[in-house]
């Protein structure tokens, strides 16, 4: 598919991984929809994206609704009059071991990671089915490859939506709407400076701040960590392919080879 003109939503749109991702669909053409709980963030960002000569516009989203997700895809083809790629990126993580982890917890990642982006799909589909055309990106984790301890909820959710995209690329096969996913490896961003590094860095014998670098090094052939753009150049690449669907793939310099 030519991306150029084409419109593209990417959920969880101004976190680290989200504003990478938008960039590179920018650079190829596309109309980008930065979709976000917070409106006055997606719109400050959509202005940033609009002052390089992209074509961005904001759009409220609480994932967990089946009200605001058909809110958002309503929108979104309203302003572009189509849809054509759904990234389905926006997640959380709460981190806990078995006994220890509460339950309100884990419905809160549950309902974020696993069920938000199956409203989102549920949401934009019928328009994709319409159109005869389209394509459903999911955001997963090296976790449901390779997890780590305390991510009981994380790693089951990552886990769901490898399967998720499994079943989808069967049912939307027929519409030309192929379903891929990618699982994302050691990426700078809040869910590692407030979660992942505090928790695990005395285990590695490092500080919070240096803990990526320092399990890039000693666990990826490639020896350092991945950024939001090679996530991004993920994205672009299954939103361009026309004959891939159905695949799972890591982007994490070889962590989960």
């Amino acid at each position: 598919m030519e991306l150029k003109h084409r419109v593209a939503i990417v959920t969880g749109a101004v976190g680290v991984i989200g504003q990478g991702i938008c960039r590179t669909l920018a650079r190829h053409g596309m109309r980008i929809a930065v979709a976000d709980l917070d409106l006055a963030r997606c719109n400050q960002f959509a202005g940033e994206l609009n002052a390089t000569g992209a074509t961005a516009t904001g759009v409220a989203v609480d994932v967990t609704s089946k009200a605001s997700t058909e809110d958002m895809a309503r929108k979104v083809v309203e302003t572009f009059g189509e849809i054509d790629v759904l990234v389905n990126n926006a997640g959380i993580i709460a981190l806990g071991s078995l006994v220890d982890l509460a339950e309100e917890k884990w419905d809160h990642v549950i309902n974020v990671n696993l069920k938000g982006p199956f409203l989102c799909a549920k949401a934009v589909a019928p328009y994709m089915i319409a159109r005869k055309s389209g394509r459903i990106i999911n955001m997963s984790s090296v976790a449901a490859k390779r997890p780590s301890p305390l991510q009981s909820a994380y790693a089951a959710s990552k886990h769901g939506i490898v399967g998720l995209g499994q079943v989808w690329c069967q049912e939307l096969a027929a519409y030309n709407i192929t379903v891929n996913t990618i699982c994302p490896g050691f990426i700078d961003s809040s869910m590692w400076r407030d979660h992942l590094g505090p928790a695990l860095a005395p285990a590695f014998d490092s500080t919070p701040a240096q803990l990526i670098d320092t399990l890039a090094r000693a666990f990826m052939p490639l020896g350092h960590p991945q950024t939001a753009d090679d996530i991004g150049q993920a994205v672009a690449y299954f939103a361009m392919a026309d004959n891939v669907s159905g695949q799972t793939l890591a982007i994490d310099g070889g962590f989960t080879m």
